[in-house]
């Protein structure tokens, strides 16, 4: 029994139990679940085992209701290999799946993703893209492969046709015997494991809102689990579905995920501090300071990779180093941490008023946005935005850093298999924003959300030393190398 501060008891089985004694999940412990986002808000140090057991909890009563809600014929229609009795297995697998979902993810979470897949040989990334699509998710076939490490198989050896099961829930395009004879029921039980209203959700907005001591993330996910079904549509095509008197419920989940994202997950200083972040580990990478193989799943397997000693070591070797590596301070002394230059929405307002007067142009804040984000994209480096460590001027030391975050809580039928489907009495299936006007005002208050994150450093300064009109000479040199 683990006792969880969002879930409280969670019994774990004596195979689960061996596996989470492994290194690769002991290096759990040492993975924070938001990165630095703790630095911002205090609390928020869970780590990513307390994620992927929670998830695996969640994973556990989602497939049991699912299950004990489904005719025979459908169990046999979407599980032709299976017989009824084999529904427990099913449920194993599910946990299993949950608790596997997120071991591959690197120190710092998303922060270390692109370094990851750097670390990965074209065999290794030419298999996540047969298994998870043309942009895999670094992580996610890390994941893939840890679950079939031979410790793990080990463990497993009794139960080769239940981590077989899991492992095909862990990607989109599976292979394998048990996908292949199940295809229907492994694509319908995939979306547990990762969809709109999945198990890795419900824990982490739960989790991760308890920890930051904020509000946005609490909702009633049992109402929407106890109202799960999977059933078939007129044409024999089955979804993953919320009967209509859970709509609420659902409706408050794209709620907090949506608040979650404005307020914790994309606050201006958490943005700014994993950029930073983000740009300091390629460095160690680069430099030798690291060794990219720490980045590798083989790492992970045997304990390695993780949170603390990655940031120790950066930042024992550069503090013996030049200026250059100057601008890291932040990472580890916060009256260095980097400074938003764009926070409130009125910031983005002015922002847009001086992009215009500079250009002489009327133009639409879309317009503005795009322009920001292909140059975001396009990699490139101007001189204006040059820092030069032998300056004497702190304003030519300054590292300006720029991201833009875009997307929206829900995209309905894009593509149609990432839809949430609500069911009526009557077996009729609706898309929910064709019930839900409320969502739809999510997605366009997500839609007018500023999406720019526009932040500096000045190595030398700290952060109580750098004026407003420091900011406004910062602010303007982006807009210059933008847009003129």
């Amino acid at each position: 029994m683990i006792k969880d501060p969002v879930h409280g008891n969670i019994p774990v089985t004596d195979t689960e139990y061996d596996l989470i004694q492994l290194p690769l999940f002991m290096r759990l412990h040492r993975v924070r679940q938001n990165s630095l986002a703790y630095m911002t808000y205090p609390g928020a140090l869970a780590s990513r085992f307390e994620h992927v057991v929670g998830a695996m909890f969640v994973g556990s009563k989602i497939a049991t209701q699912i299950l004990g809600e489904m005719p025979s014929k459908d169990f046999k229609s979407l599980f032709p290999d299976l017989d009824a009795s084999d529904s427990s297995d099913l449920v194993k697998s599910v946990r299993l799946a949950c608790l596997f979902h997120d071991a591959g993810h690197g120190p710092f979470s998303h922060a270390s993703e692109k370094i990851m897949a750097s670390a990965a040989p074209e065999t290794e990334l030419e298999e996540a893209k047969s298994l998870l699509g043309l942009e895999p998710a670094i992580h996610e076939y890390f994941s893939y492969k840890l679950i079939h490490t031979d410790p793990v198989r080990a463990v497993l050896e009794s139960e080769e046709h239940v981590l077989e099961a899991a492992a095909s829930l862990l990607v989109d395009n599976p292979t394998g015997g048990f996908a292949h004879k199940n295809g229907s029921g492994v694509a319908s039980f995939r979306k547990v494991v990762s969809g709109h209203l999945d198990a890795d959700r419900a824990d982490y907005l739960a989790r991760d809102s308890m920890m930051a001591g904020v509000a946005y993330g609490r909702i009633d996910f049992d109402r929407i689990i106890n109202n799960m079904a999977i059933v078939p549509d007129q044409q024999g095509t089955y979804e993953l579905a919320v009967h209509h008197r859970a709509m609420g419920a659902v409706e408050d989940m794209l709620d907090a995920r949506f608040k979650m994202y404005m307020w914790f997950y994309r606050h201006h200083a958490v943005a700014a501090s994993n950029h930073l972040l983000e740009e300091a580990l390629a460095q160690a990478v680069d430099d030798g300071t690291l060794d990219r193989d720490l980045f590798h799943w083989r790492s992970f397997a045997d304990g390695l990779g993780e949170d603390d000693s990655v940031l120790s070591s950066m930042a024992h070797e550069w503090r013996k180093k030049s200026p250059g590596y100057e601008k890291y301070a932040g990472l580890w002394d916060r009256r260095h941490f980097p400074i938003s230059l764009l926070k409130h929405p009125s910031d983005y307002s002015e922002f847009a008023k001086r992009v215009m007067e500079s250009t002489g142009r009327t133009m639409a804040d879309a317009d503005i946005l795009k322009a920001i984000e292909e140059f975001t994209l396009s990699g490139s480096t101007p001189t204006d935005l040059v820092a030069d460590s032998q300056q004497t001027d702190p304003l030519h030391r300054a590292h300006t850093m720029i991201r833009f975050a875009g997307g929206a809580p829900y995209r309905p039928l894009n593509p149609p298999q990432d839809s949430i489907w609500l069911r009526t009495d009557n077996g009729q299936l609706h898309e929910l924003t064709k019930q839900s006007p409320y969502t739809k005002h999510i997605n366009e208050a997500w839609g007018d959300y500023p999406s720019v994150y526009l932040s500096c450093v000045v190595p030398g300064l700290q952060r109580s030393d750098v004026t407003p009109d420091m900011k406004e000479e910062l602010t303007g040199r982006v807009i210059r190398t933008i847009f003129l």
